[in-house]
């Protein structure tokens, strides 16, 4: 059994501090295995757990503890500075990093519930020409030099978050027409269930009653424009068109997708402080905890909610309406009621988003560094990222909230190149001033004074990455829905094809690939 060597100070006697670690695994070991034969001795009285099975207990760890996960093989111990090292070195194990601490920008149900759509039995395709993209893109970053990441300086950040863009908001409809996607009269009728032709029709009975001087309006009338709009006060479209639609929904064009798709069937993983179980808004299909002590996956902080609601709020004619409104929630509560967790916690939560069968996963959480540097990140994020990868998962992740500080670097785990990194913008289309950048930004959203749900039943505006990244993970649910058997980087790259570009052509450090566009993604 390996001790303890004291130190002494002036006098005193000062046990090394231990600390949680993660133990990363070679793919080729159990995390089981390795615990056992090489971190047990550095424990005293230690103890061996399966990571899954006791976290979603009421379980609470202690020093003698050890946890591991064959799911995404890793292992949780404390250990001290010198223990850490030396273990490093043994056979079997990958690398070993502290289990930081990590902050938000129950009762466990099953996963899912009967399978009653295609996308709970679909088979997923590979796509390796995608995968291969995304790979290309990652590594055009990763082979860049000190000098040419030192580029962008405070100045380039306050000028990026002042730069209105030219954007051109014309597109072609189903029919070849040329439309003008800013159009509001248009895009409220379309929000409505009204075509363009409809429209038409009714702008012209108005503009014939004017002409013929009426100042009054018969019930025959009232039921010939009922009649010309076709929707009727009944119907889901004009329900619909009730509930609050966002400013941050109408620039990535929300209303326009929802012709083709809104979300059914899609699974969104939502990891995070939890979901409350009894807003209007929200319909939650399962979830579990993996916060020490916690059993249950409700939302006991209000910012999990928040992000849930941007994602698939339902159209129920009150309060907000999510990106995508029929998608799947589901609850990974990582983080506890002062919206603090730590990274073994995050990864148990995409350990069980892998066993459950999610194909999309949002993180808008994470925790700060000092470089820019594309080669610094998370060894654990980066080895789960690659599993959900290989499952077909799509993880969507907040860049961070520090670009008014001396550090505005992109944050683990969204710095890793596994994981879709989101910055985020205003209503104007302006780099929010908060947002963190850097190379690893892929895409942007808005995440500037942003309505949605919070516990219990009510309603707040909040701003952060954290609310920016939930309008990509209700895009890749659109887009998933539509395309049922595309794999998570077959999303990943459509959603990078139709951004619309922001800021200096092609990729930047601030916007990524261009804002997220619905839309686009949901037509074609």
């Amino acid at each position: 059994m390996n001790k303890l060597t004291p130190l002494t100070y002036i006098g005193e006697t000062i046990m090394p501090e231990k600390k949680p670690r993660i133990i990363l695994v070679g793919d080729e070991f159990s995390a089981m295995e390795v615990a056992d034969r090489q971190v047990k001795s550095f424990v005293d009285s230690a103890t061996l757990h399966e990571s899954l099975e006791v976290m979603v207990s009421e379980f609470e760890p202690t020093d003698a503890d050890i946890l591991s996960n064959d799911d995404l093989g890793f292992i949780v111990a404390n250990l001290t500075d010198d223990d850490a090292e030396e273990l490093a070195k043994k056979e079997g194990v990958e690398a070993v990093e502290d289990d930081e601490i990590v902050y938000a920008l129950s009762d466990v149900e099953e996963p899912f519930d009967e399978l009653d759509d295609d996308l709970n039995t679909m088979f997923i395709e590979e796509d390796p020409e995608a995968s291969q993209d995304i790979d290309d893109e990652l590594s055009d970053y990763a082979t860049a030099s000190d000098e040419e990441l030192d580029v962008v300086s405070a100045e380039d950040a306050n000028f990026e978050s002042q730069y209105e863009p030219d954007i051109d908001n014309l597109d072609i409809d189903e029919s070849g027409e040329l439309i003008n996607l800013q159009e509001e009269a248009e895009q409220d009728a379309i929000n409505a269930g009204v075509s363009k032709d409809t429209l038409f029709a009714l702008l012209k009975c108005i503009l014939q009653s004017r002409e013929e001087g009426k100042t009054d309006v018969s019930d025959s009338e009232v039921q010939m424009v009922l009649k010309i709009l076709n929707a009727p006060t009944s119907s889901a479209a004009t329900k619909a068109a009730r509930d609050y639609v966002t400013c941050g929904l109408r620039i990535i064009y929300a209303p326009y997708a929802w012709r083709y798709s809104r979300g059914r069937g899609a699974r969104v993983a939502v990891v995070d402080t939890g979901i409350t179980p009894r807003h209007p808004d929200l319909r939650v299909y399962g979830g579990a905890s993996f916060v020490p002590g916690n059993r249950r996956w409700y939302d006991d902080h209000y910012h999990g909610t928040h992000v849930a609601g941007t994602i698939a709020a339902v159209s129920n004619q009150r309060g907000v309406v999510g990106v995508a409104p029929q998608a799947k929630l589901y609850a990974v509560k990582v983080l506890d009621k002062k919206g603090r967790g730590r990274t073994s916690w995050i990864l148990n939560g995409l350990a069980w988003c892998i066993r459950a069968r999610m194909h999309i996963v949002n993180l808008s959480l994470g925790s700060g560094t000092r470089t820019h540097r594309v080669n610094v990140y998370s060894r654990a994020y980066e080895a789960a990222g690659r599993r959900l990868r290989r499952r077909g998962i799509l993880a969507i992740a907040a860049a961070g909230n520090s670009g008014r500080t001396r550090y505005p670097m992109v944050g683990n785990p969204a710095r890793c190149p596994s994981f879709m990194a989101v910055s985020a913008v205003d209503c104007r289309k302006r780099r929010a001033v908060f947002s963190s950048y850097g190379p690893q930004v892929e895409i942007t959203a808005p995440g500037v004074d942003v309505w949605s749900t919070t516990p219990t039943r009510h309603y707040r505006k909040l701003s952060g990455t954290s609310m920016a990244s939930p309008h990509v993970a209700g895009v890749a649910a659109l887009i998933k829905s539509r395309h049922p058997t595309w794999h998570g980087d077959t999303i990943r790259r459509h959603i990078i094809k139709t951004a619309t570009d922001l800021g200096r052509p092609g990729r930047d450090w601030f916007y990524g690939y261009g804002l997220v566009n619905a839309y686009r993604a949901a037509r074609y």
